[in-house]
């Protein structure tokens, strides 16, 4: 998929579609739309992530994802997902 031949609604459309595939707690983790929008568009342009972002062999491999993504976004999602809820 190359994201230039892509209008802003296709995507919108696309990012979501992509993010609504990843574990739950990756979208509550997410600080704003802007980085659903930036993890998605770093994720689809490195041919050497997996698909998606919650697919990991094994612990060298979780390591490898999480680093990334925090590269991308600057924090780690998950952490802050696990943060909110226990303020819940």
């Amino acid at each position: 998929m190359n994201i230039n031949d892509l209008n802003a609604r296709e995507q919108l459309d696309a990012a979501a579609a992509w993010l609504g595939y990843q574990d739950e707690d990756l979208s509550f983790g997410l600080k704003t739309p802007e980085d659903a929008l930036k993890l998605w568009r770093g994720w689809i342009a490195d041919p050497e992530l997996p698909e998606f972002c919650d697919e990991a062999e094994d612990k060298e491999d979780r390591a490898v994802l999480l680093a990334r993504t925090i590269k991308i976004l600057g924090y780690n999602p998950w952490k802050r997902a696990a943060n909110l809820a226990l303020e819940d």
